[in-house]
């Protein structure tokens, strides 16, 4: 199971680098197209806002996984260390919470935006709100995991942190 994980992690990093670096040779090629030969594309502009909007959001997933988005600990960290385990619980539970009510709303709007057209395109806009879908999908997933790991940590047996640790040493 966990070298599936890791290869759908690694697939999922690949596309938010393939997505990245298209969306910067769309956009370099439309500044070469406008300003050097007078004709840019009318397509472009559709399409940077696309693979921006996909990167932001596949991205945003992977901060979560690796634990990268803003947090304030300072707080919890003066709490020992079950405590500080059960406020880690806490927290991916409403996270948790709040992911289902997003899921639902953006699986609405998507269907919502099916039968939308994009302007130059001509897609359904509810390519792009599948961003959403798949994001909060992601998100759901890794929360999960580390809810379950949090969950695991409280069973296992405490290992005193060394002597002369630092506050973050002593945390983790």
């Amino acid at each position: 199971m966990r070298r599936v994980t890791a290869t759908l992690n690694r697939c999922l990093e690949h596309l938010v680098i393939a997505l990245f670096a298209a969306l910067c040779l769309v956009v370099f090629g439309e500044v070469v197209a406008r300003y050097a030969f007078n004709r840019p594309y009318f397509w472009s502009e559709e399409v940077t806002v696309y693979a921006f909007t996909w990167v932001a959001f596949l991205g945003s997933a992977l901060a979560l996984r690796d634990g990268r988005h803003i947090g304030v600990s300072y707080f919890v960290s003066l709490l020992p260390p079950r405590g500080q385990a059960w406020v880690g619980i806490l927290a991916d539970g409403v996270v948790l919470g709040f992911l289902g009510l997003f899921l639902v709303q953006s699986i609405r709007f998507c269907f919502m935006n099916h039968s939308v057209a994009s302007i130059a395109l001509q897609i359904p806009l509810s390519y792009v709100s599948a961003s959403l879908v798949v994001m909060t999908v992601l998100m759901i997933g890794y929360s999960l995991r580390a809810l379950l790991g949090k969950f695991r940590g409280l069973n296992a047996p405490a290992h005193p942190a060394p002597e002369g640790a630092s506050a973050t040493e002593r945390v983790i």
